[in-house]
């Protein structure tokens, strides 16, 4: 009897200790430890990623909590900017920058060719070529330009009647081109031809001839997807295909001419036709115009191009002559631009030449005027601060 529950006793502690050692196994091999340290990780990556929301909560707070550095104003500008710049890319590579910078070394020539209907005399009147220096800035499709005559500089106004300056307000986009200038000629004068009159070997010089101008042009591209103006005379973006577009522009301009007779050569004044003589032209000209303009790319970052744009308007004026003053309205003008440049511009560094012509008619009754500004320019410059 003993001997069999001290049997049954060793075989309870036997299936104990069984128990007790499976157990053990059972945690070693990873099923109840295994999936306690599974609930503790879970637990850690939640709290990590509660963190983390909490952390990028702040940052947004922080963010939202600093000042906008980006005023309104440029903001719609550039919305703006990028309405008016849309192009083919095929034909065109737009502006990738936000500034350009544009140094600029030109010469100027004015003529001015007077006639009298009733004598059928002439005369005509150059400027000297004066050496002028400045430059343009632009912010996206914005510009101004200064420019000063080195040729008068450190000359007193009462041998050249001031210092020839001339500003410019502009806009260059692909679908249109604007822009406002006032500028100062007729600086350092000579008289080439007088009918009736033999010159050679004379004393031609005449400082009596002073003009102020200021205008406004605006000019429309009918193919302002594939033909690019700024890539022509705005050094803003690269003509990448040969492409013409029809134009259609509006022009105003002023222009304030004073002739001082008591200037000319003493040896003139008593034998020229006084029907060719005048004190004052004051004129408004409004006009419209339709041209063409064509680039032609002649190899890579090289362009040739031209515009040339007729006007015909209205011209309200007023003539002071010399032997009387009276006023002409309503006269009808018509006048013409030419434009030419040849460019190499690879969208971050431009260089090339500009021609430019306009030619001003004014005509009535006994009494002509032509005036006609010539300017042949050199630019040089870049483009800087990539846009975003």
């Amino acid at each position: 009897m003993r001997k069999n529950l001290l049997t049954l006793l060793l075989l309870m502690m036997t299936l104990c200790a069984s128990g007790q050692n499976d157990s053990i196994v059972s945690g070693q091999d990873g099923s109840v430890v295994s999936g306690q340290d599974d609930s503790v990780a879970a637990g850690k990556n939640h709290s990590v990623a509660a963190d983390s929301i909490s952390l990028e909560k702040a940052r947004e707070r922080v963010v939202s909590s600093k000042p906008q550095k980006k005023f309104i104003a440029l903001e719609l500008l550039d919305k703006v900017s990028n309405f008016f710049m849309r192009c083919d890319t095929n034909y065109v590579t737009p502006n990738k920058y936000q500034f350009t910078a544009q140094a600029e070394v030109s010469y100027w020539h004015d003529f001015y060719h007077l006639q009298s209907s009733e004598t059928k005399s002439t005369m005509t009147i150059q400027s000297d070529p004066s050496m002028v220096v400045g430059g343009f800035l632009y912010y996206s499709i914005l510009g101004y330009g200064l420019m000063y005559n080195v040729n008068e500089l450190g000359i007193k106004n009462g041998d050249t009647n001031g210092t020839s300056r001339r500003q410019t307000f502009n806009v260059h986009t692909a679908k249109f081109f604007a822009e406002y200038y006032t500028f100062q000629s007729g600086k350092g004068a000579k008289i080439t031809h007088v009918t009736g009159m033999e010159l050679t070997g004379k004393d031609r010089s005449f400082k009596g001839l002073d003009s102020k101008c200021n205008g406004f042009n605006a000019v429309y591209m009918f193919n302002n997807k594939h033909f690019s103006w700024p890539a022509a005379f705005g050094e803003s973006s690269v003509q990448r295909r040969s492409c013409g577009s029809w134009s259609l522009g509006f022009q105003y301009n002023h222009q304030d001419i004073h002739f001082n007779d008591k200037e000319l050569p003493d040896y003139m004044i008593n034998h020229i036709d006084s029907t060719l003589l005048f004190n004052r032209v004051d004129y408004h000209d409004y006009s419209i115009s339709i041209g063409y303009n064509y680039n032609c790319v002649l190899g890579r970052n090289c362009l040739f191009a031209f515009s040339i744009m007729p006007n015909i308007g209205y011209r309200r004026s007023n003539i002071t002559e010399a032997q009387n003053s009276h006023s002409i309205l309503n006269n009808l003008s018509t006048d013409v631009n030419l434009r030419s440049s040849m460019m190499w511009n690879s969208g971050k560094y431009f260089t090339g030449l500009i021609l430019e012509l306009h030619t001003y008619s004014y005509r009535k009754d006994k009494f002509g005027l032509t005036n006609t500004y010539g300017t042949l320019k050199y630019v040089m410059g870049l483009n800087f601060l990539r846009k975003r």
